[in-house]
């Protein structure tokens, strides 16, 4: 895999692949040509995808020769970087994109295609293919159902046993993300944060990268001033910015020694917001108050998502949101808060993990099952904010 934030690849990169004779390995492939539509020719597309997810994700880049040795054998070394003649790369982005969606079982988010044009022959095309969370992807093609993997080498087929591990290892991703949040919470409780916080009922959101689970997943935290103000912590529009050893932290104004909210970027990718401000209280009753707690959320994880996003990071992101003493807190409606007696029956609420397959997805669509139990564990149905369709509604 180019060691680059996918967006950013271009002419250069590619012709140091070259320059530098980079070896074909287990999350690298040339290809000289693009996939045709004879049936074999999709199906080792789709060998070729699957393996990547199933494995440690990878590039393929379709416009490059391999050099051969005396033997006339594929070596793994790129030859030239030509590009594709006679193409329409527009329309073969579709293509390739329509044999994924039909041609694997299930499918793999996160997908990325880009064109790199300046090449003598025409333009050369890349795709990423991120590792999954959700494999192992079969290959479901014509009557072929097939698991297969990669290897420093090649391609090939997973036995059952191979595949039954792969099965038991995507499984253990979500309990992973699950005691992390375990270990966060603990961590918090017992005031172990980066900053002290002030006492009262918090909101933490963590968002945690299937990336960061692979062992040696770091980022360059000094990356991060580039795109600082989508750092900015829950419900604050100005704040304070710091490294530390778990990467960097920003955080809201100290009063009496103490910040009502923070936001860590650890090295790994994973961002914890923690907020006391958003819930409120009213004499001896405690609220949430339901549109701006959605609002303000919705905000923070959309830019929190277009920070891993700048950072390279890929997705699926797992996020997971908690609130913390609440035992007794109503729901607030329409600018008054519930008088009815149901209200949160414990002190803390571990909401259900939900999972953001692509960038594109918006925030407000991504939380929507996340705030529905927020109100549940009030006594309502669903969340107010989201119309019968369950589109976000929007008030000014």
């Amino acid at each position: 895999m180019i060691n680059k934030r996918f967006e950013t690849i271009d002419k250069t990169d590619i012709e140091s692949l070259i320059t530098n004779e980079v070896s074909e390995s287990r999350t690298l492939e040339y290809k000289e040509k693009l996939p045709g539509n004879s049936d074999d020719e999709k199906k080792e597309f789709l060998k070729d995808v699957s393996a990547f997810a199933n494995t440690s994700g990878g590039d393929i880049i379709y416009g490059i020769s391999e050099q051969r040795d005396i033997n006339g054998k594929t070596t793994g070394l790129p030859g030239q970087a030509k590009g594709l003649s006679d193409i329409n790369a527009d329309e073969q982005k579709r293509r390739l994109d329509s044999i994924l969606q039909d041609g694997l079982d299930p499918r793999i988010p996160g997908i990325l295609i880009e064109v790199i044009d300046g090449f003598t022959d025409g333009s050369i095309i890349i795709i990423r293919v991120p590792k999954s969370w959700n494999s192992p992807h079969m290959v479901v093609f014509k009557k072929w159902s097939r698991f297969y993997a990669r290897n420093s080498a090649a391609v090939y087929q997973l036995d059952v046993a191979e595949i039954r591990s792969t099965f038991i290892a995507s499984e253990s991703i979500a309990e992973r993300s699950r005691q992390f949040r375990s270990d966060r919470i603990a961590k918090i409780i017992a005031n172990e944060m980066p900053i002290a916080v002030q006492s009262g009922s918090k909101i933490v959101l963590h968002m945690v990268p299937i990336a960061s689970f692979n062992l040696g997943t770091a980022i360059d935290v000094r990356a991060v001033e580039q795109g600082i103000a989508n750092l900015s912590p829950i419900f604050i529009r100005t704040s304070s910015g710091r490294y530390n050893f778990d990467g960097y932290l920003k955080h809201a104004s100290l009063i009496e020694s103490a910040s009502a909210s923070y936001v860590q970027l650890f090295r790994n990718g994973v961002i914890e917001a923690v907020n006391v401000r958003i819930i409120q209280e009213d004499g001896d009753r405690k609220y949430i108050p339901g549109y701006a707690f959605e609002k303000e959320l919705s905000k923070s994880l959309d830019k929190y998502l277009e920070a891993q996003q700048s950072l390279g990071l890929l997705p699926p992101i797992i996020v997971l949101l908690s609130l913390l003493g609440v035992r007794g807190c109503r729901m607030q409606v329409n600018s008054h808060y519930d008088d009815a007696e149901q209200v949160i029956d414990r002190d803390l609420l571990l909401l259900p993990e939900v999972v953001v397959e692509e960038y594109s997805e918006k925030a407000a669509d991504i939380l929507r099952p996340t705030f529905d139990a927020v109100w549940q564990a009030c006594g309502w149905e669903r969340s107010h904010n989201y119309d019968d369709n369950g589109q976000w509604i929007e008030k000014r």
